[in-house]
């Protein structure tokens, strides 16, 4: 299992890995540009976990800057999936490794991310990982 960096060839693999997520096709066209400007950009960390040459999971996580005592930035994590097969195999666990570890060498004080209502299976995850659960607020525009 390995975890690095997507490449534009495992794209198509992505935007299946995302189907599975939210039901949405991906609009193949928006995403190749977001990620040509996703790799311009050093505060994007889109991720993947390979096992056995195909994409089981992915996730990407966004440094943010602060505005508040020392200033320091936080990670915003993202579009978390773990393909079906693959789940309880340790990929979700080396995909947040890796991304707190970045997220360490960025001097983040801390990382967030929401899970939707339904998702338990998530939450219990997220908690195991020593995420705590706290009130936030999301609006579609």
């Amino acid at each position: 299992m390995d975890v690095a960096d997507i490449t534009g060839a495992q794209l198509p693999q992505l935007a299946a890995l995302m189907r599975s997520l939210s039901g949405l096709d991906t609009d193949m066209e928006r995403l190749e540009a977001s990620f040509r400007a996703m790799a311009a950009l050093p505060d994007y960390h889109l991720l993947g976990v390979s096992v056995d040459g195909a994409l089981a999971g992915a996730a990407l996580g966004i440094v943010c800057l602060d505005v508040v005592g020392a200033c320091r930035p936080f990670m915003v994590v993202e579009n978390v999936v773990v393909a079906a097969p693959c789940r309880r195999l340790g990929v979700g666990r080396r995909l947040f490794a890796a991304l707190e570890e970045r997220a360490r060498a960025r001097d983040c004080l801390y990382a967030m991310l929401v899970a939707g209502p339904g998702r338990e299976e998530a939450r219990a995850f997220y908690s195991a990982l020593g995420y705590f659960e706290s009130w936030g607020f999301k609006k579609r525009l």
